[in-house]
């Protein structure tokens, strides 16, 4: 008897399944251990991996301007040019105003940084000895201790974001990958974009050609509605910041706003993320414009909320808060900033990809998840209709 429950426990699914998922985490522990085997292929993937994921980004930025001036008649190859010329053009002459301004911001801020860190040095201390730590027992730590502490953090805090910066930029701005690499990337994406769905799925059975056509679609459709947004509303927030931040007469206005413009390409955390620096200063300066800096935020982040975002995000994937944050602080650890960029559309791929494969092949559990219909389509209103008696 006992001999019948082991065999029926041994085949069954749920042991097989745990035997599968334990050799799984065994094979990534054993490769933990073999860093030295593994960095060569990191090392390789990292140096082709950002100039492939920036070139994508691109390309979903170029390719409508690329398909308006093929409908006006323009020839293929002419239209990419077209579109480099025309947004070369564009950064040229965004540059030529912008340029001087955020050159001689961050150039103050470069001399200034060694005052602005002893400014912000005095404000804590000044704050740790007024009245403010009266009202709490102050025996149980030492002013001089919370201090040291405080501006071990800063420092520590300041080493690691520096390196993190550094370590980021060197990865995505090599020369090689800017200059050569990623302008090719970029073009070829554009001339033979139209191609990859075909590529795909010839080497998908007839049979299933329509359905991983339709995958592939929505994903498309999808990727290019939410980069082309989280973009737009960047820029949108980028831009009222720097008017708030002119209204509150902050420093370096242009150069944190436009900061905050590139944060707010992360959902959820990146306007906070943002407004981080200028928190920062205005410590140094004067710590009530850190008060002014919140408010300017939050007055920001309802005008995004309301009015911007509804109107640009409406036809982008529609993902739970919870969900962003939890794939958010899984993925920090694994990839830094980069994979929080990534992982959201990603996820958007895999969830539409999935969605798919149910409706095609279990359709009573689309309908039974409410996978089919995204969004809940408008009931037609009913017409009011009057009836007039004809007089005999």
């Amino acid at each position: 008897m006992d001999s019948n429950n082991n065999r029926s426990l041994l085949n069954s699914k749920l042991f097989r399944y745990g035997c599968y998922l334990l050799l799984a985490l065994l094979i990534v522990y054993m490769f933990g251990k073999i860093n030295f085997f593994i960095a060569p292929f990191q090392s390789f993937v990292y140096s082709i991996i950002f100039p492939i994921l920036f070139g994508g980004l691109l390309y979903y930025i170029l390719r409508p301007i690329v398909l308006m001036l093929e409908k006006g008649r323009v020839p293929h190859i002419w239209a990419i040019l077209l579109a480099f010329v025309i947004v070369l053009s564009a950064l040229i002459l965004l540059s030529s105003y912008t340029g001087s301004i955020i050159k001689s911001q961050f150039n103050d801020f470069a001399k200034s940084l060694p005052y602005l860190y002893e400014s912000a040095e005095n404000t804590i201390n000044n704050l740790l000895k007024s009245n403010l730590l009266s009202y709490f027992d102050s025996s149980s730590f030492q002013t001089s201790d919370l201090t040291e502490k405080v501006s071990n953090f800063l420092q520590g805090a300041a080493k690691s974001v520096g390196k993190n910066t550094i370590n980021f930029i060197s990865a995505i701005t090599n020369i090689g990958s800017v200059i050569i690499i990623l302008p090719v990337i970029l073009f070829y994406f554009l001339k033979d974009g139209h191609k990859f769905m075909p590529s795909i799925v010839r080497f998908v059975p007839s049979s299933q050609k329509d359905n991983i056509r339709k995958i592939l679609k929505d994903i498309d459709f999808v990727l290019s509605n939410y980069i082309a947004g989280q973009l737009l509303v960047a820029f949108f927030i980028g831009l009222l910041m720097y008017i708030g931040y002119l209204i509150i007469g902050l420093k370096y206005s242009l150069l944190l706003a436009i900061f905050a413009m590139i944060t707010c390409i992360i959902p959820f955390f990146g306007p906070w993320i943002g407004i981080i620096p200028a928190i920062l200063l205005s410590l140094a300066d004067n710590p009530f414009m850190a008060i002014k800096i919140f408010i300017v935020m939050i007055i920001v982040q309802q005008i995004d909320n309301n009015f911007i975002s509804p109107q640009v995000m409406k036809k982008s994937m529609d993902i739970h808060p919870l969900t962003v944050i939890l794939l958010l602080m899984g993925i920090l650890p694994i990839f830094g900033f980069i994979g929080l960029i990534i992982v959201i559309p990603l996820y958007s791929a895999i969830k539409i990809t999935i969605k798919n494969i149910i409706e095609m092949y279990y359709p009573k559990y689309a309908e039974a998840l409410n996978l089919d219909m995204p969004n809940e389509t408008e009931k037609p209103k009913k017409q009011l209709k009057f009836k007039f008696k004809k007089n005999k």
